[in-house]
């Protein structure tokens, strides 16, 4: 979690905020233990909390970073053709992260959710406009209020070819957030293998379907006025 000096002057920056990022050398070691060695069905959707390999043949995942997980999962479970969701973390170097450690900085990780889908019910780029359209991609490692590395917007995909739609969705969205007002684009890329350690960790049982499970909690997410429109890939 950032300090308040941080806070401030990510507050005060122009443009996006960089904080400083954990590597390999320098992150927490982490647990042996996954902090949800034994996740319960999902509370909404009562499918499993695992990945495309616990859904059978043609399911596909995509995890995706837009800030604090909580609203980013809600967003995503009641899309048709999404199978399962799932509150974790993503892109850093601490094994079996806690969520204290991973809101100290020292991780490398960001709070993420993972997307188990039906390609052929929804697809990639449909998720991925749900999701630039629902937060502010471009201020590096903060999202409102809340700052710090965890916090950044980030895109992880399951296979090349799953990264290579994405790119393209992104960069035939570029103008929409510049006609906008907004700056560049500060969203991480890459292949879930190759972000950090290249594995996604459930987070702990009360931040899974959190904002199901607490109605009034706290949701920093909404609509930021840009239109990404489909039928580009």
């Amino acid at each position: 979690m950032a300090n308040f000096f941080e806070r401030i002057a990510a507050l005060n920056t122009s443009g996006p905020y960089k904080a400083e990022r954990a590597t390999a050398e320098t992150a927490l070691k982490g647990g042996r233990h996954p902090v949800l060695e034994n996740p319960q069905p999902h509370a909404v959707l009562g499918s499993s909390l695992g990945g495309a390999a616990d859904f059978g043949a043609g399911a596909d995942e995509l995890i995706v970073g837009m800030g604090c997980f909580w609203g980013v999962e809600r967003m995503f479970w009641g899309i048709d053709g999404v199978l399962g969701t799932s509150s974790g973390y993503a892109g850093g170097f601490t094994k079996n992260p806690t969520y204290r450690e991973v809101c100290t900085g020292r991780t490398g990780h960001a709070e993420a959710v993972r997307i188990v889908f039906d390609p052929e019910r929804v697809s990639v780029e449909a998720l991925l406009k749900v999701m630039f359209e629902n937060h502010d991609p471009t201020q590096g490692d903060r999202q409102g209020n809340d700052v710090g590395t965890q916090y950044r917007s980030a895109v992880f995909a399951s296979s090349p070819e799953q990264l290579e739609k994405i790119q393209k969705a992104m960069q035939s969205w570029v103008k929409n957030f510049e006609e906008v007002g907004f700056g560049p684009l500060t969203t991480e890329v890459s292949l879930m293998s190759e972000a950090g350690d290249g594995q996604y960790y459930l987070a702990e049982d009360e931040h899974q379907q959190y904002l199901h499970k607490n109605p009034g909690g706290y949701c920093n997410h909404g609509p930021n006025g840009v239109s990404c429109p489909t039928g580009v890939l």
